[in-house]
């Protein structure tokens, strides 16, 4: 048994492996801790959910056990795997300058490859019509531009 069986268990509720630090910073965000508003009421109500007192009795269960290996989901090895993408974003934006992209320009290509990533590891198609014109919207938006569907056109 290795040192990561021992720190490690899946979190079925999850669908993922953590450790008894990454479950109680989960615990810690989530439980009966908060409060919603309801538009019909004006006024917050507390959220249901599961007690932070019930999250922690089953990380409790789940360590007092011995590790057991579980497959992950086709969505959470997805996502594993983009955010290993998105570890190379730094080097990938270099080469891109290197190749004579501007920064901006290196950035938003990055942006668009782990996009097309995602996309294909998830088994989506590809970007709407619709998702593109609402993307070069906010990419305006963003470099202070007018929005582009309220332009005038003469």
């Amino acid at each position: 048994m290795n040192m990561s069986e021992i720190e490690t268990r899946y979190w079925p509720r999850l669908g993922f492996y953590v450790t008894r630090i990454d479950a109680e910073d989960f615990i810690s965000k989530s439980g009966r801790t908060g409060a919603v508003l309801d538009d019909d009421l004006e006024e917050f109500s507390p959220r249901s959910g599961v007690s932070q007192e019930v999250l922690r009795s089953e990380i409790e269960d789940l360590f007092a056990k011995p590790f057991e290996e579980a497959d992950l989901s086709s969505e959470n090895n997805a996502i594993l795997a983009a955010l290993e993408m998105e570890k190379t974003r730094p080097a990938r934006v270099k080469e891109l300058k290197q190749e004579g992209h501007t920064t901006d320009e290196a950035k938003e290509i990055f942006k668009q490859e782990l996009d097309v990533f995602v996309r294909q590891t998830l088994g989506l198609p590809n970007e709407t019509e619709q998702e593109t014109v609402y993307r070069e919207r906010a990419l305006a938006i963003q470099d202070g531009k007018p929005d582009p569907a309220f332009s005038e056109e003469e």
